[in-house]
């Protein structure tokens, strides 16, 4: 079987782009004969022989045609689509990649990393009301997968049939091995004795940027020794003005509280091995996000692999925290008095915190990235052979 997968790939820095390397590489340990193409952005590369990288398109700039001739090339017998606003636009050209790969008769699977309905849209969709472009999507696609169950009943609400929708979640990542707490801090010039909560990624208005900044001069009145790191900086192709402009609010937040001592900001984004020492060098992770729409977090997966502590806003993209680990660690975005007591609690309560971690590591078991390929596999056959 020929399969070709449409997306971001490596070194492009994109979550999404992680997700497909990571499992491919577990999908081909799986099966020996399978032929794996994607078809990917500028600069995108392979380190595997057996995963051909086709690098032919810019997401701020491709008309489409680039990507059907890359795939009337490579004539796949799956074609394998990473659904994403931020990747592909909010417009037509999507629908034609669909169209595209119909036509010459290649099975389609569609993940949807994000399912938005009319009330949670904060973008433009050009041509389109966004439930029936998901509707559009769903029929050309003989299989979609989502990441959280709250995603798959959504589009069952818009109209799509429940049996064509499998619920994968994302797999629990390590950039390279975990490494003692002490070494990684010393690597990154961080103070070995205090405690260090980590923000890490993209800095975006919906990620919760401002929340741990609070949170951080709240926690000052009740403890000393602890930093709050934001590793992370806006995404190199972001699009929108009012994200770069967060970021630098967020900056400004910081002296306006008088938090320099508290607070290190790498103000950059981060290569892999550095974003994994990161982790490995925190205490607890924080995800204050606020966004509201149906999806699920890449960044939880790297603290779930690392077997990180964290904390988490009780929003549809965190679902699986409470089904999966521990309702105690998700807090509502607005409810900072319980998200700094949680915060000091994980820190300092060593019962407790051993016990969130055993939870986590028994999930990071259950998600790992040879189980997620395999459950892929099966679906590419069941269509193939379909």
């Amino acid at each position: 079987m020929r399969l070709c997968m449409i997306s971001s790939y490596p070194p492009t820095i994109c979550g999404i782009g992680d997700y497909v390397e990571s499992m491919l590489k577990e999908l081909i340990k799986l099966d020996s004969s399978i032929d794996v193409n994607v078809i990917a952005e500028f600069d995108a590369k392979s380190d595997v022989d057996r995963i051909k990288v086709h690098p032919v398109f810019d997401r701020k700039s491709y008309l489409g045609s680039e990507i059907v001739r890359a795939l009337e090339s490579i004539k796949p017998d799956v074609t394998h689509f990473q659904h994403s606003f931020g990747i592909f636009g909010a417009d037509e050209r999507f629908i034609k990649l669909l169209d595209a790969a119909k036509s010459i008769d290649s099975r389609i699977v569609v993940t949807f990393h994000t399912v938005h309905s009319r009330e949670t849209i904060d973008f433009e969709m050009k041509g389109y009301d966004v439930e029936d472009y998901n509707r559009i999507i769903c029929s050309y696609a003989d299989h979609v997968i989502v990441h959280t169950n709250s995603m798959k009943k959504v589009l069952i609400r818009q109209g799509v049939s429940g049996d064509k929708i499998s619920v994968i979640r994302i797999g629990a990542f390590k950039f390279g091995e975990a490494i003692p707490t002490k070494i990684a801090r010393e690597k990154l010039g961080l103070p070995v004795n205090d405690k260090i909560i980590l923000i890490p990624g993209f800095i975006h208005r919906t990620k919760g940027t401002k929340i741990a900044i609070r949170l951080c001069r709240e926690l000052s009145k009740i403890a000393s020794n602890f930093k709050l790191v934001i590793a992370g900086w806006i995404h190199p192709k972001e699009f929108e003005l009012r994200n770069k402009r967060y970021a630098y609010e967020c900056m400004r937040l910081i002296k306006k509280y008088g938090l320099e001592n508290h607070v290190i900001a790498t103000k950059r984004n981060l290569l892999r091995d550095e974003f994994a020492l990161y982790f490995c060098a925190s205490d607890l992770i924080i995800l204050p996000y606020t966004q509201f729409n149906w999806s699920a977090s890449g960044i939880l997966k790297v603290a779930i692999g690392y077997h990180r502590p964290f904390i988490v806003t009780r929003i549809p993209k965190f679902e699986e925290v409470s089904e999966e680990i521990s309702d105690e660690i998700t807090v509502m975005p607005d409810d900072l008095d319980r998200m700094v007591k949680i915060t000091y609690r994980l820190l300092y309560d060593d019962e407790f915190r051993s016990y969130i971690i055993d939870k986590i590591k028994q999930y990071a078991e259950k998600v790992s990235w040879s189980n997620i390929a395999e459950k892929h596999l099966k679906i590419y056959y069941d269509v193939y052979s379909g």
